[in-house]
């Protein structure tokens, strides 16, 4: 092994120097290394944390949207309802605008009936008294010869 170790030329500066490497590497590594470590771990961690907080951020978003969507469908169903109602007294009042004017052109043309009755004697009466009247004339022409 001697033999193998003097044609490679390692010696115990060798070792010395791979000691010396160790307690540098052993050094660095406390120094630079680990807290390059704890801030990549903190980083990680605060990755971590935003994405939790966004998942948490989005379920309040989405109960919020259906909260949302729920009272547009109950503002929906109300206005519906209410449209309904409108349309509902609308037609009440105008069927009942309808029957009173029913009620006013039946009102108008039984008195139009009653005014045309009325009429009718008085123009019955009369043509009566004219016929009685040219009757009498006609008579008294007979008897007098004229």
């Amino acid at each position: 092994m001697n033999e193998i170790l003097k044609q490679l030329e390692i010696n115990e500066t060798f070792y010395i120097q791979f000691a010396l490497f160790g307690v540098f590497f052993l050094v660095l590594r406390e120094l630079y290394l680990k807290p390059f470590q704890r801030l990549i771990e903190k980083r990680n961690q605060r990755l971590k944390d935003d994405v939790e907080g966004s998942a948490e951020l989005l379920k309040s978003i989405e109960a919020r949207v259906a909260e949302f969507e729920g009272a547009i469908s109950k503002t929906r169903a109300e206005a519906a309802r209410s449209f309904e109602s409108n349309i509902t007294q609308v037609r009440e009042r105008e069927d009942a605008a309808i029957n009173k004017v029913k009620e006013e052109i039946k009102k108008d043309y039984l008195k139009a009936v009653h005014d045309l009755q009325e009429e009718k004697l008085k123009v019955e009466s009369e043509l009566k008294l004219q016929l009685a009247g040219v009757s009498d004339a006609l008579a008294q022409k007979i008897l007098t010869g004229n």
